[in-house]
């Protein structure tokens, strides 16, 4: 009987397993990448063809995961401006029914419409409007440079002033935060506002 003279060169078995060309089964099932690691080659591939870049790959993830932060942080912080009101609860948690009205301090009379608000009891807008009028009159006495996309922050930096600071959160809070206007604020908001005019910030 002929022997079998067939013998496996296990040197060489182990160099072919260890060869990445020869690995057809990361071919056939996409090898055990990651998706962030296979996004990471992608990018350093086209660095490389673009720019002549040459990263590693755990450099580029690292650099993927801080613009992947970047960008979250950036689109809360758009939500949050644009729509500021959830940030901010409510006292009593429940919603109020208040129609937002777009602000402007343009074409408005203001002392007729506040006058109008009380007669109707309507403290949130009394105090909307007394705010504007704050407003009206810091930007003509060149304390402020009024525009509808800034903030109410905004105007209390640029203006620096304890009772106008007061008189602000007192408005963000009711404009924004749900919480429910009365006489007696409006009332104090008067009075800060009467102190901003006394002392010629207004």
């Amino acid at each position: 009987m002929t022997a079998d003279t067939l013998q496996i060169d296990s040197v060489q078995l182990f160099a072919f397993k260890s060869d990445s060309r020869y690995d057809y089964d990361r071919e056939i099932a996409g090898g055990n990448e990651s998706l962030l690691e296979w996004i990471a080659s992608i990018v350093n591939e086209w660095l490389n063809d673009v720019f002549g870049i040459v990263l590693d790959n755990d450099v580029t993830q690292y650099i993927l995961i801080g613009l992947g932060l970047i960008v979250i942080i950036f689109l809360a912080w758009l939500y949050w401006r644009l729509r500021p009101k959830i940030f901010i609860g409510s006292e009593s948690g429940d919603p109020l029914d208040y129609e937002v009205q777009e602000d402007t301090i343009y074409g408005v009379d203001f002392e007729h419409d506040i006058r109008q608000a009380l007669t109707a009891h309507d403290y949130r807008q009394a105090v909307r409007l007394l705010y504007l009028q704050t407003l009206a009159e810091l930007q003509d006495a060149g304390q402020i440079e009024w525009q509808a996309s800034k903030t109410p922050v905004q105007y209390m930096r640029q203006v620096n002033n304890p009772a106008f600071t007061e008189m602000s959160r007192h408005f963000i809070r009711v404009r924004y935060g749900n919480f429910e206007a009365n006489e007696s604020l409006f009332e104090n908001m008067k009075l800060l506002q009467a102190e901003l005019r006394k002392g010629g910030q207004a």
